[in-house]
């Protein structure tokens, strides 16, 4: 599991920028977005599958379209995970750092994974939740959600990093 400080985000108006596109070795190298809480993270680079009770996995790491890339958030721990499936954050990686798309909309509701099993969400499907006039370019970017820590009474940030060509 990987633990991050705390700093914030600029927020970004618009994805519209250019870019070359991503390798999956070149995801694999990005550091997570720091948090700006004090939730524990859980990255998909450094995510050893067996050692996290909970996390989240783009496949594939790099895609054409936000719709050909999936987020599955996998429950392993031993106890149900109830949480809010809408409220997503996400950022995209610029030569300045990582900025957070502007959320536009939000969700309330209540998802929950049991033990052992996995709930999985389109990119497009994240995107919608969080500003549905966003456009996702060619890039990187990482998604997040936070789900109740199954270890304690905090929560973890699950964080996606993935690449669009």
């Amino acid at each position: 599991m990987l633990l991050s400080g705390c700093t914030s985000f600029e927020s970004e108006q618009s994805t519209n920028s250019t870019t070359t596109p991503v390798s999956a070795t070149e995801i694999a190298s990005l550091e997570c977005p720091p948090s700006d809480d004090d939730d524990e993270i859980v990255c998909s680079q450094t995510v050893e599958a067996g050692a996290a009770s909970v996390y989240l996995l783009p496949t594939p790491t790099v895609g054409d379209t936000p719709d050909s890339l999936e987020l599955t958030l996998t429950n392993a721990s031993r106890t149900d995970r109830t949480f809010n499936p809408y409220s997503w954050s996400m950022w995209r990686k610029s030569a300045s750092g990582w900025s957070e798309i502007e959320q536009r909309s939000s969700g309330s509701g209540k998802l929950t994974v049991t033990a052992g099993d996995s709930e999985t969400w389109t990119v497009d499907t994240v995107i919608g939740y969080i500003n549905e006039s966003a456009t996702l370019n060619s890039g990187a970017y990482a998604a997040a959600i936070n789900v109740p820590n199954p270890d304690g009474d905090d929560w973890i940030t699950c964080l996606a990093v993935f690449g669009l060509r």
